[in-house]
């Protein structure tokens, strides 16, 4: 589950540092008085994404098997399409993302109404908690275990937290640049597990034919066992991958 924790530690951070950077600002012009609003839209957006994550679980479980693999399947690839993005666009948009928010925070203060501030910390994290649901489904569902999952990805939102109250509250130098290139790797190896793993599914149910193995590595380093299932956290590890498999993961 070390792929939920990275995940959770680098969609966290982002929330936090997005809050953050709104929270310092509306204290800076000595608005105080709105940080409320700020809450109550984070506080909505998580309520709503932890909702949404709980449909999503609960929705898909109930469905027949065939059809619930090719959703995986689906979200699988979906997650590696909009963690794909996600990387680039921090990479290109990070730097300009303190001015956009404090511009955003300006023409909320300028409407007179303390609900444009809420909506704007509502929109700002709901993005990055709807992510996370998408990322955890896909996640957990190549993995099969929901309780090592929730504490891998509460210890990395836990981390996360920390971090930003370190950066904001208690004025710690963090290079942030370094933070987010090392786990902007790490979760590259992770998409490209989730691409095998979306390649699996979608032959199991026949949408994709089946191939053969390219090699077994299974008795000498089982997926099940502490470093088969530390690499396949991280790296997306398979130990019997087919052709298509690994040619995914390779691409």
């Amino acid at each position: 589950m070390t792929a939920a924790f990275f995940l959770m530690l680098r969609e966290g951070l982002e929330a936090a540092l997005i809050v953050g950077i709104v929270a310092a600002y509306l204290v800076k012009l000595g608005r105080s008085d709105a940080l409320r609003s700020i809450w109550l839209g984070v506080g909505a957006a998580l309520v709503l994404s932890v909702a949404s994550g709980i449909l999503v679980a609960q929705t898909v479980g109930s469905l027949p098997l065939a059809l619930r693999a090719s959703i995986e399947g689906i979200a699988a690839l979906s997650a590696v399409v909009v963690l794909t993005w996600m990387l680039f666009w921090m990479r290109r948009q990070g730097r300009l993302l303190k001015g956009e928010l404090e511009r955003g925070v300006d023409l909320a203060l300028q409407s007179g109404s303390t609900r444009a501030l809420a909506g704007l910390a509502f929109i700002a994290v709901i993005r990055e908690g709807l992510e996370t649901v998408l990322f955890l489904f896909a996640i957990g569902s190549s993995s099969g275990s929901v309780v090592p999952l929730l504490v891998a990805s509460l210890a990395g939102l836990a981390v996360a937290v920390a971090i930003g109250w370190a950066i904001f509250a208690a004025g710690v130098r963090i290079d942030l640049r370094r933070f987010f290139t090392i786990t902007g790797v790490v979760l590259i190896f992770v998409s490209a597990g989730l691409v095998a793993y979306g390649i699996a599914e979608f032959s199991e149910t026949g949408l994709l034919p089946p191939t053969a193995t390219v090699f077994d590595l299974g008795p000498m380093l089982p997926e099940s066992s502490l470093l088969g299932s530390l690499l396949a956290g991280l790296f997306g590890y398979r130990s019997a991958p087919t052709v298509l498999e690994l040619g995914g993961y390779v691409a």
